[in-house]
């Protein structure tokens, strides 16, 4: 069996197709997992990870919802102008993390 100049050139062009798709799957999955859990490892709570938009759809729905209700002036402003901040403190304390899109955000609400 001769090796052609066709099958070197397929044998090449598959090697980076591979090469491409395993750093696009290590930048969309195994890094921010990796991050995810090296946080938690230090004590941040947070979601877990959802591929590409993380936390965003949850956090604009939810400032959807607060602009739409009016606010009276004895209101608490943080509820109506940050919900998805609030939400996150009361549901994991003051340090936690958010993740939007590939990054993380950590919080440090006092």
């Amino acid at each position: 069996m001769a090796v052609t100049f066709t099958s070197v050139l397929a044998s090449i062009v598959c090697v980076a197709v591979l090469r491409w798709a395993w750093g696009v799957l290590n930048w969309v999955w195994f890094r921010p997992k990796r991050v995810e859990r090296c946080l938690r490892q230090q004590g941040f709570a947070g979601k877990p990870y959802r591929v590409l938009v993380g936390d965003w759809k949850e956090s604009s729905d939810m400032l959807k919802e607060a602009r739409t209700k009016p606010i009276g002036l004895s209101d608490a402003i943080l509820p109506r102008v940050m919900p998805f901040l609030h939400q996150m403190v009361k549901d994991y304390g003051i340090q936690h993390v958010t993740l939007y899109y590939l990054s993380c955000r950590f919080s440090l609400a006092t």
